[in-house]
């Protein structure tokens, strides 16, 4: 089930789809004359041509800890690529490639695309004359500031033309240059890989030498260190006359010892003695000398004690020192020993693959693209400036926009008759001659076409808009003139007569058109029954090319056509022929110029409203109804006419017209 919103935007698409198959031929030539243009600028710009050469460029992550190898080599191999596109475009690569062509020096001996490059950049730079004698010898009367600006110049150049990329994974690198001459485009290319080796492999010898440098100043620097440490060592034992601290430590701690152990004795043998003698007795007086003289020695043995653990310390330090200083020299000389100089085991290596040969097309301009791209560009601008147009279009082109504006049925349209439709072979006694009808006749020489079944299908539309009590009287008006009201109120009356005693009147007081179109004719018209002067019989005129179809022109023209026509001898003449005719129809003059309409319209049964197609705007036929609105005169419907089918087939539908055939193709027909 589709709902209302899927109907809403089927309607609007479809409405698109309309707008371009209306305005389709001009969308088609603008796409074309946009084709043309991209023609023009495709074959008018200059061809240019890329050379590629292919190199490798392998990364060395080897160093990197196995446990997070997988996420930091992705990160840092995209890291490292991207550095060495940058290297690749940068100043410094283009600057070599200028010095290894020589693109400075040289001069235009020849006239090839490459040195006419430099030539014209050298112009550009007001280094060179535009005189081609002179241009071989430029470079030797230029200065070194100004030699200087015009390499810099051409490398500003070469960077601007270089394009590199590479494989998403594949460690190749692509290497492209563009240029107007094809030799020189796969001389730069080259170059410029050539320049990029080159100057890693510089960079690369650079850091070895200033590491190798470094290491040596601090070798030596350590070198001095662990001397001087050691020399420090020495001269300490040398001057403390020791050579090994534990050993005269453990001598001294025995020592403590035995000192100890007399002390103690020492200090039992006086307690004893004390017990006995008194403190003069000389038993006393030597054991206490002797007390004493043990407690010098202990406390002399333990100063030693002290001062050799001090030199100790002092001992452990300088050998501390030595043995760092040691260490640290051995490390760095093992770090100057590994040290790799050779550059093929550096961070990365580079090496050509495929070098670039001269290309044998031109790169760009890509002939085709600019084409599409231009008929695209004219295509949509024709789409835009369709859009536009209906957008801005004020006029009635097509049936939807009459009901939605005015609120009206549309009961048929009127197709557009060329002058070759009206055109007839006449056959005489000597040969055929060409005529053209009026297109008030149509009806009766082209029953087959397609104008007259849209005539026939307007007739229906009347006859069934009230089935029970159709119109009999019908008046046919516009808002302007030469909208087509004649021509529909004269050929609907021949298809009126089809079904009945019909008459068609010239109810246009101010500029009568049935004269012209008649067989026949008698001079006498509505204006003169009206006025007394002449009888119905008199008046009306039977056409001998459509039965059943009489004609009431409107007579001599009145000096004040609007109290006749306000009359009521004027109404009961249209009564009286409404009770004589199965069907009236009154043909009258346009609503906004006169009033001739309005006072008609309350004497007939239904009103028919004229609207030429793509013609009379919006606010026109506005203003003519509301006067028929003012004067409570609601028309019974819409015709809209001189409809281009071919125009608005999207409207009115193609296969109508084609299953009618062509006005042409209908007469040969018959």
């Amino acid at each position: 089930m589709i709902s209302p919103h899927d109907s809403d935007a089927k309607i609007h698409i479809g409405e698109y789809l309309d707008v371009i198959k209306r305005y389709k031929w001009s969308i088609l030539v603008l796409a074309l004359l946009g084709a043309v243009v991209g023609g023009l600028k495709a074959v008018s710009e200059v061809p240019v041509y890329r050379a590629t050469t292919t190199m490798v460029v392998e990364p060395d992550f080897s160093s990197l800890a196995s446990a997070k190898k997988g996420a930091v080599v992705y990160a840092t191999a995209w890291r490292f690529y991207e550095t060495q596109y940058d290297l690749l475009r940068s100043r410094a690569v283009a600057a070599r490639v200028v010095d290894k062509l020589g693109l400075v020096e040289r001069g235009t001996p020849k006239p090839r695309p490459a040195i006419s490059f430099v030539s014209e950049l050298k112009k550009m730079f007001g280094m060179e004359s535009t005189s081609d004698s002179k241009s071989a010898h430029a470079t030797t009367t230029l200065g070194p500031e100004q030699l200087k600006r015009v390499r810099s110049g051409i490398a500003a150049m070469i960077q601007g033309s270089v394009n590199v990329r590479g494989g998403e994974k594949s460690q190749l690198v692509y290497v492209s240059f563009d240029s107007t001459d094809a030799k020189f485009a796969a001389d730069v290319a080259n170059a410029l890989v050539d320049a990029y080796i080159d100057l890693e492999l510089e960079s690369r010898l650079d850091r070895a030498k200033l590491a190798s440098s470094w290491l040596t100043e601090r070798l030596t620097e350590l070198r001095e260190k662990l001397t001087q440490s050691e020399q420090q060592l020495q001269t300490f034992q040398s001057r403390e006359g020791m050579v090994d601290l534990k050993s005269i430590e453990e001598l001294t701690s025995k020592e403590l010892g035995l000192l100890n152990q007399e002390l103690v004795a020492a200090e039992a043998k006086y307690s004893e003695l004390a017990k006995r003698y008194g403190p003069k007795h000389p038993r006393m007086i030597a054991a206490l000398a002797e007390l004493n003289a043990t407690k010098r020695r202990l406390e002399d043995a333990s100063k030693r004690v002290v001062n050799a653990r001090g030199k100790e310390f002092q001992l452990d330090k300088l050998e501390r020192d030595v043995g760092a200083s040691r260490e640290l020299y051995g490390v760095f000389l093992s770090k100057f020993r590994e040290a790799d100089l050779s550059v093929d085991k550096q961070l990365s290596s580079a090496r050509t693959v495929d070098k670039a040969l001269p290309p044998r097309a031109p790169f760009k301009p890509d002939k085709t693209k600019i084409l599409t791209m231009w008929a695209l560009i004219g295509l949509s601008f024709g789409v835009f400036l369709a859009f536009l147009r209906e957008h801005l279009d004020n006029t009635f082109s097509s049936t939807e926009k009459v009901e939605q504006k005015l609120n009206l049925p549309v009961l048929g349209v009127m197709p557009l008759l060329n002058i070759k439709d009206l055109r007839t072979k006449k056959e005489t006694a000597a040969s055929s001659v060409s005529e053209t009808m009026a297109p008030e006749r149509y009806f009766i020489h082209e029953k087959k076409s397609s104008f007259s079944e849209a005539v026939n299908h307007i007739r229906t539309g009347i006859m069934y808009s009230n089935v029970d009590n159709p119109p009999k009287s019908i008046l046919i008006t516009s808002s302007l003139q030469a909208e087509g009201k004649t021509t529909l109120a004269t050929n609907l009356a021949m298809s009126m007569a089809q079904l009945g005693k019909t008459l068609l009147i010239d109810a246009d007081f101010r500029k009568p058109k049935f004269a012209a179109g008649l067989s026949n004719s008698s001079g006498n018209g509505l204006v003169d029954y009206v006025a007394g002067t002449g009888s119905l019989n008199d008046c009306i005129v039977a056409d001998d090319e459509c039965p059943d179809l009489y004609v009431l022109e409107s007579g001599v023209v009145p000096p004040n056509p609007l109290e006749l026509l306000s009359s009521k001898r004027l109404a009961r003449t249209l009564g009286e022929l409404n009770d004589n005719f199965a069907h009236v129809v009154i043909d009258t003059a346009p609503i906004l110029p006169v009033s001739d309409a309005i006072v008609l319209g309350h004497l007939v049964d239904a009103v028919l409203m004229v609207i030429q197609s793509g013609r009379t705007t919006q606010h026109i036929v506005r203003d003519a109804m509301r006067r028929l609105d003012g004067a409570n005169i609601t028309p019974l419907g819409i015709v809209l006419t001189q409809v281009s089918f071919q125009k608005n087939s999207y409207y009115y539908g193609g296969k109508y017209h084609y299953y009618y055939g062509s006005t042409t193709a209908a007469r040969k027909a018959s």
